[in-house]
């Protein structure tokens, strides 16, 4: 059900920006302090405690330049 396909995309989300904010040697507060929001949203959602808004998801693709799709990539 679409249960399943949701925790799956929560955890790609989780995975993929942890991924690229490693690659590109950021700490979460900087990935933070560069897209405009707390240093707390990028621990949630690694963590996945909170789900992030669009414009959220946004913002931190453009800090880790890549496409939003990108950050829900499930492989």
């Amino acid at each position: 059900m679409w249960e399943t396909e949701l925790a799956e995309v929560r955890q790609a989300l989780s995975d993929n920006i942890k991924a690229l904010r490693k690659k590109r040697k950021l700490a979460q507060e900087r990935l933070a302090l560069d897209a405009g929001v707390d240093r707390t949203v990028v621990s949630k959602i690694e963590r996945q405690v909170s789900n992030p808004s669009l414009e959220i998801l946004v913002k931190l693709a453009v800090v880790l330049n890549v496409p939003v799709t990108r950050l829900l990539v499930v492989e």
